[in-house]
């Protein structure tokens, strides 16, 4: 039956000698829907990792009437995501057409929306799909350290033609070039007076006016705890008065000792504003106006803030690049 199927994607079995040879088998070799499904999604499988780009109508044509020969229910077939990954994967072929060879948006919608007449696709696989594109073209433009103003609007027309945000991009895309890219705009319109407007899931109290620039998840709040102990000997005697009281004689000669150390608060959000630092987590929120700061020291994977405080604290911030906040701060206090 495998071999059958390799016939038929290679060209040499029609689809419907393919329908005819799985139905005259099934009942003398014992064959399930789920052994033909199982060889079904291998071979489809194996088919799909055979394309190169640039993909054709003609490949979608071939997976869906192959689909429809082994007469076999569709939900079956995508019971593990198997369908899922191949539509995914054939719908970011047709997408990245727009980076790749210059095709209007419209047209590309257009081939993309034709994979889902063969594998429907839920949205948030097709938002996944857009990103994931995004995501290696932001990689392509920053391999030589530099996006040039024509590689800027490419993905500004990317982004506003299929309604997709910059500022609230998915975990998956938190790592790559896409956040470099979305940060330096950032930047770049913050130096012109323009400012984001990006939606606030975390629950913080904003001030009139107050405006979102971004937010990091997963980032690890430090704090510094100072415990003192006093240490050093004494010198005298005890004498028993009565049960359960004692009286000293002598002296004590010491001195207090002080150790800091810096314990965790909490893993959430670090939201940046034009006004304020926020974090937030389960066990506590943190507001840090920005006319508070004394300084702000930057690590390769958080921020120190040195705050206006009588008696300071370090206070720790990990979890990203400081590189942006630092910037960020100085546009927004100049």
């Amino acid at each position: 039956m495998r071999e059958l199927m390799r016939r038929y994607f290679a060209g040499t079995v029609s689809s419907s000698d393919l329908q005819m040879k799985i139905g005259r088998n099934r009942q003398p070799y014992y064959l399930s829907d789920e052994d033909i499904a199982t060889t079904a999604i291998s071979t489809l499988s194996d088919y799909a990792n055979s394309l190169r780009l640039p993909y054709n109508q003609s490949q979608l044509l071939t997976i869906k009437s192959f689909i429809a020969s082994i007469g076999i229910p569709y939900s079956l077939l995508n019971s593990k995501g198997d369908l899922d990954r191949i539509g995914q994967k054939l719908f970011q072929g047709f997408v990245v057409d727009f980076f790749a060879k210059g095709v209007p948006m419209s047209q590309v919608q257009i081939n993309a929306n034709s994979v889902m007449s063969v594998i429907p696709l839920n949205q948030t696989l097709v938002n996944e799909a857009y990103y994931n594109v995004l995501n290696k073209a932001a990689d392509k433009f920053l391999k030589d350290g530099f996006m040039s103003d024509n590689e800027q609007r490419l993905i500004e027309s990317y982004t506003s033609s299929l309604g997709i945000s910059l500022n609230n991009l998915p975990s998956n895309c938190q790592n790559g070039g896409l956040v470099r890219i979305a940060q330096s705009m950032i930047l770049k319109n913050l130096q012109n007076g323009i400012y984001p407007n990006n939606p606030l899931s975390v629950p913080i109290m904003l001030t009139k006016g107050e405006k979102v620039i971004w937010v990091y998840d997963n980032v690890t709040m430090l704090q510094e705890k100072i415990t003192r102990e006093y240490v050093g000997g004494s010198r005298g005697m005890s004498y028993r008065i009565c049960k359960g009281l004692t009286y000293r004689t002598g002296s004590f000669k010491g001195h207090p000792v002080e150790r800091s150390s810096m314990e965790t608060v909490g893993t959430g959000e670090f939201v940046i504003t034009d006004k304020n630092l926020f974090f937030h987590c389960p066990t506590a929120s943190v507001k840090i106006p920005y006319k508070k700061l004394v300084g702000l020291t930057p690590y390769s994977d958080g921020l120190e803030v040195h705050k206006e405080e009588a008696k300071p604290k370090r206070t720790v911030f990990q979890g990203f690049d400081a590189w942006f906040v630092m910037n960020v701060l100085n546009l927004v206090n100049s």
